[in-house]
């Protein structure tokens, strides 16, 4: 499996997760922005800008006006438990290649997918730079597994709707019943 095969799953995770419930929609330009770096906490705003340039440079997004739509099908892409967008990929995606299908994508093992840390230059929202160590925090805490805390913190974000990641952890720690103190101190330096 070429590089470009291996990095182009990431891309349409990260679209499929953008439009969760309406694929054929379109987005406003700033508004995607909004959506990476407020509602799921994976960047700054300065880095949603880059990364919302650089796929449409490459093709991953369809640009007309102010509106931003994807340009290959989001059809049956499933979000693995924990993922998280590669900075990496995401810096200088391929470009899409000609009669690329993203339900192909599909194949992608959870097992591959590992929770990265974001390095963010100057995050909006502070909180959001210490979204792994509060993840590591509360899953020595609570005695669970990371993937377990992640996938509880998931599923209060999705019952819950637009709440940041860090919220979410905090949640998932109140409901383990642990002391918050450390936690609220962690996101505040």
């Amino acid at each position: 499996m070429g590089e470009s095969m291996e990095i182009e799953p990431n891309i349409a995770i990260l679209l499929a997760q953008t439009w969760r419930t309406q694929i054929s929609k379109s987005i406003d330009r700033d508004s995607i922005c909004r959506i990476w770096a407020f509602d799921f906490g994976w960047f700054d705003m300065e880095t949603a800008l880059r990364i919302r340039d650089n796929l449409i440079q490459t093709g991953w997004l369809d640009a007309s006006d102010e509106r931003v739509q994807s340009s290959v099908d989001l059809t049956g892409v499933e979000v693995p438990f924990g993922w998280l967008p590669s900075m990496r990929i995401l810096e200088s995606p391929p470009t899409v290649p000609k009669g690329e299908v993203a339900d192909e994508v599909t194949n992608v093992e959870s097992d591959e997918v590992v929770v990265q840390q974001i390095v963010e230059s100057q995050s909006i929202d502070p909180a959001v730079t210490h979204t792994t160590e509060i993840l590591d925090q509360i899953s020595e805490a609570a005695g669970l597994d990371r993937k377990e805390v992640m996938r509880r913190a998931q599923r209060k974000r999705r019952a819950l709707g637009p709440v940041t990641l860090w919220m979410a952890l905090l949640l998932v720690a109140r409901e383990q019943q642990l002391p918050m103190g450390e936690f609220v101190r962690t996101i505040s330096t």
